[in-house]
């Protein structure tokens, strides 16, 4: 009778040693020195490209390619071991985002037609994501690497259709981009990264998570600005949250997270968030803010879920002066319990005559399923119940007020488009996307 099996070392003194058969099939590239992770591999079909379109536009194209995000991030992983650290390990919804902001560059240029005014904006705009980008600490050695696996990655696209036209056109740009993205790193000021001790964790809904720190050094930020956050939840994911509270030299600071059905995010950050995890924080950004020129201008705010902390954050900041405009806020959510902050609002209120509160929900009543809930105080107005474009615009266009919104890409959306829908000017409505 005789067996199958691969000889051992024992059946053959020169055959490889079992380790060695372990990781022969391990991608060892990175560590070896090796940057092309896309060599040999041509795509059965590239990104067309058409010798009379500008090199920009083409370079344009093929950043815009949905397979560009998946086959640059191999390219990262294979540039250098640092870039497995830098980014998640699903890095393509990072990449899609600098493919737009790529695109966006490349796009801008070419339209620029050499005004070197318009040329200047989009180094500026290089400039500012350089200042962003001071929390991954980057070096030159990364920014090199960065346009080797870019350069790769667009060749790769283009199979056949590359040429030395567009490898030099895409080193040039690169070149200026990065150079601005480095003067942008330099020029910021204050740390680069913020340590913080979580210090209290709230769970006023079944979905909500409201979570107050204690910050190492105070960080300096504007009432209605968002920061860039990492936790040790999911590493290496940069998030933005926006503050509830304004800055204060006690370096205390209070976020709101709701968690995002099926969110890969959202969810291990509130459902794993305890008193001692340590987090950090960056530079804050965003310009949602209530203009005070006067004569004032009243004020509406509308705010969804989660989306209420970075207008009451404003409120707050707004009870320092003595004199305000007239602010009507919006608080809206799916359910009547959802309404978690209403009660701060309502003190805030109680000693704010210049601020209403209309609290929404879309259903009239919780679903059997959210459980027990916090009884929610008494308002001047009572609660409306509808989607909170229907009950905005239920009141009228509000064309005379400058307009505040907070809340989801859907909510922003759905109310920006139903606002100016009833007659509110497009120009009088701001919001941040964090």
């Amino acid at each position: 009778m005789t067996t199958d099996r691969t000889p051992g070392p024992t059946d053959d003194p020169f055959g490889a040693p079992d380790v060695e058969r372990l990781v022969e099939d391990i991608d060892l590239g990175p560590y070896l020195g090796r940057t092309d992770a896309l060599a040999g591999a041509a795509l059965a079909d590239p990104v067309p490209t058409d010798a009379g379109t500008p090199p920009l536009l083409t370079l344009r194209d093929l950043t815009t390619d949905p397979r560009f995000p998946e086959l640059f991030a191999r390219a990262l992983r294979a540039a250098g071991p640092d870039f497995r650290e830098l980014f998640p390990r699903d890095a393509t919804p990072v990449l899609r985002q600098f493919a737009r902001a790529l695109a966006y560059a490349l796009e801008a240029t070419e339209q620029a037609a050499g005004d070197t005014a318009k040329v200047e904006e989009v180094v500026d705009f290089a400039r500012h994501l350089g200042a962003d980008h001071r929390k991954l600490e980057l070096t030159r050695r990364h920014h090199d690497a960065f346009g080797e696996a870019l350069v790769g990655t667009l060749r790769h696209l283009a199979g056949p259709g590359w040429d030395d036209r567009l490898e030099t056109t895409l080193r040039t740009a690169y070149a200026v981009l990065s150079a601005a993205l480095r003067e942008g790193e330099a020029a910021a000021t204050g740390p680069a990264r913020v340590g913080a001790t979580v210090v209290e964790v709230d769970r006023p809904t079944r979905d909500v998570a409201v979570v107050r720190l204690i910050t190492d050094v105070t960080i300096d930020y504007h009432p209605g600005q968002y920061l860039s956050v990492l936790t040790p939840y999911t590493p290496a994911v940069w998030r933005r949250l926006s503050p509830a509270v304004p800055s204060n030299p006690a370096g205390q600071i209070e976020f709101h997270i709701r968690e995002v059905p099926e969110g890969t995010l959202s969810g291990p950050l509130v459902r794993s968030v305890s008193v001692g995890d340590r987090w950090v924080l960056a530079r804050p950004l965003g310009h949602l803010d209530v203009d005070r020129s006067e004569p004032f201008r009243d004020v509406l705010m509308v705010a969804g879920g989660t989306g209420i902390a970075p207008l009451r954050c404003l409120l707050v900041d707004m009870m320092r002066f003595g004199d305000n405009p007239r602010v009507h806020l919006f608080y809206g959510a799916r359910h009547p319990g959802d309404l978690y902050d209403l009660p701060t609002l309502v003190d805030l209120a109680s000693t704010a005559p210049w601020l209403t509160i209309q609290p929404v929900s879309e259903a009239d009543e919780d679903p059997w399923w959210a459980g027990a809930r916090r009884e929610l105080p008494r308002t001047l107005h009572r609660r409306q119940t509808g989607t909170l474009v229907d009950v905005v615009t239920g009141w009228g266009s509000w064309a005379d007020r400058q307009v505040l919104l907070s809340g989801s890409p859907e909510m922003l959306r759905a109310t920006v488009k139903g606002m100016v829908a009833a007659g509110t000017p497009r120009e009088n409505i701001l919001y941040d996307r964090p």
